[in-house]
């Protein structure tokens, strides 16, 4: 970690706050699903499926994506570029529309609580709109990219605590399980080439469109 101020961190931890009124609660990202087919049953398949999210998700693709997006901040040829891969990656109707309708809440708090102008559209989703406040507010990328996973790792243990259900103390030690894995998968996604970027999760695509139709749901995604 690299957090160099008090005002670092304080803007870090408001953007991972679930107090942060985006509606990210709202989506499982699939975990729903997963529980739906048997794939989440207990604290141990949870925590082997959350290990999973950060290897394949977060390491193989959107950190770096996130990376790349925050050093191009103010570069819109190469911005977009990222951007439009990272839409292009949202290979379900449910997860284009969750990363878009968190993509509009942040812009909605970015005007009205930092008074400051959007720049990003909620079209292109919500890692480029994060990404983009993360630069015009001068964090560090590193940092940022642990803020975001915390964030992403949170929500779909919190999911998975409410729906198994798992209890609370069984969710924390996921949690304290998955948080000591991260410093090293940062450090991974901080230096994965750009040939080496890989969003190709059919499984995860296709419990994310089971979804879509499942019969009973507790959440949007």
């Amino acid at each position: 970690m690299s957090i160099t101020n008090a005002g670092q961190l304080l803007k870090l931890l408001t953007l991972s706050s679930t107090a942060l009124p985006v509606g990210a609660y709202c989506y499982s990202q699939g975990v729903e699903s997963a529980i739906q087919m048997g794939l989440i049953q207990d604290e141990h398949s949870s925590k082997g499926y959350f290990e999973d999210v950060l290897e394949l998700l977060l390491l193989r693709f959107e950190l770096p994506v996130l990376k790349r997006l925050i050093e191009h901040f103010d570069d819109a040829e190469q911005f977009t570029y990222w951007a439009d891969l990272y839409k292009a990656s949202r290979e379900s109707k449910e997860l284009l529309a969750e990363s878009q309708q968190l993509a509009f809440s942040l812009n909605a708090w970015i005007k009205d609580v930092l008074q400051m102008p959007v720049a990003v559209k909620k079209q292109h989703g919500f890692v480029p709109v994060y990404a983009e406040l993360c630069g015009r507010l001068q964090l560090n990328i590193q940092d940022a990219l642990t803020a975001y996973s915390f964030t992403v790792l949170e929500n779909q243990v919190l999911a998975a605590v409410k729906t198994v259900p798992l209890g609370q103390m069984a969710g924390q030690r996921i949690l304290w399980h998955l948080h000591g894995l991260l410093p090293d998968a940062i450090e991974r996604a901080m230096h994965i080439g750009d040939d080496d970027l890989s969003s190709a999760l059919p499984h995860y695509a296709m419990l994310s469109m089971q979804h879509e139709t499942q019969y009973s749901r507790l959440f949007r995604s």
